[in-house]
């Protein structure tokens, strides 16, 4: 069945539609028993936040200790909880955690992790919202390649009239521009990018990654897919702006990959108080 959900931010109106599953067809890689040799093997000593409750505007103190190896890369992500059904949706932020120490292979930057890593961040929660001018949807962005300035959106973009929707990615800066478009395409089993011309009349429909109860019980569980609301591209290019996060309950996540590109995640919940009303 699908469940479509509605937001209010800032006189924003966001949408966010999927089909709920049925616990046997959540997908997953817990099945797998091969080890690949590049796999992560780490502990996770300790995760915890300064406070689980914020006001907002506030931000989040994160501290973290692993120990481990084969760790290629950390993020950060945080996903909002809905408060009437069991569902995450997001990732309303995800970055990169830059490492003291880096190496440059083949004209890409990398960090580069001891086998013990203590972490100490301090994250805004924001909402990202992606508009064509008049109208608007959730903007659940990715970052770009390891230590590059921007963020990437996927979704579905249908070209006026054709009535036929392809994969499509979007890269911004952190002004919100838009600073390249690509078409994804399948072509004898792989996945191939081309430039993509947008024009007035075409669509896109920013997808949204959908987490359950069984997604906090497994580390390596695939997130659903859905997707959030219908823009069009009129006179403006496609941008995105940033909001005040909304009053209610949060996870913010670790994120651990290895050199095989697996990605384990690691989630705790935190709140964000609703401001108080004033009344005379």
């Amino acid at each position: 069945m699908e469940l479509v959900r509605t937001y209010i931010v800032n006189d924003w109106e966001l949408k966010i539609a999927f089909n709920e599953p049925n616990n046997a067809s959540v997908p997953s890689k817990s099945g797998q028993t091969l080890v690949a040799p590049g796999a992560a093997k780490y502990q996770i000593n300790t995760l915890q936040l300064a406070a689980d409750k914020i006001s907002p505007g506030e931000s989040l103190k994160l501290s973290a200790q692993i120990s481990g190896e084969n760790i290629a890369f950390l993020f950060t992500e945080i996903y909002f909880k809905d408060q009437e059904y069991d569902y995450y949706y997001g990732p309303l932020m995800q970055e990169h955690v830059r490492s003291a120490v880096e190496k440059e292979i083949t004209g890409l930057v990398h960090p580069v992790w001891d086998s013990e890593i203590n972490l100490s961040l301090e994250i805004s929660p924001v909402i990202r919202v992606l508009t064509d001018g008049l109208n608007a949807a959730f903007a659940f962005m990715h970052p770009l390649e390891y230590a590059q300035e921007g963020c990437q959106l996927e979704g579905l973009f249908t070209k006026k009239d054709s009535g036929n929707a392809n994969r499509a990615r979007f890269k911004f800066d952190l002004d919100g521009e838009m600073i390249d478009k690509q078409i994804i395409l399948e072509k004898r089993g792989r996945l191939m990018t081309h430039d993509l011309p947008i024009k007035s009349g075409d669509m896109f429909i920013p997808t949204v990654k959908v987490l359950t109860d069984f997604n906090l019980s497994n580390p390596k569980m695939h997130s659903l897919r859905g997707i959030s609301g219908t823009l069009t591209k009129l006179e403006d290019p496609f941008h995105w702006v940033d909001e005040a996060a909304l009053a209610g309950d949060y996870l913010i996540g670790l994120v651990i990959e290895d050199y095989n590109g697996d990605q384990y995640h690691h989630y705790l919940p935190f709140s964000i108080e609703a401001n108080e009303v004033l009344t005379l």
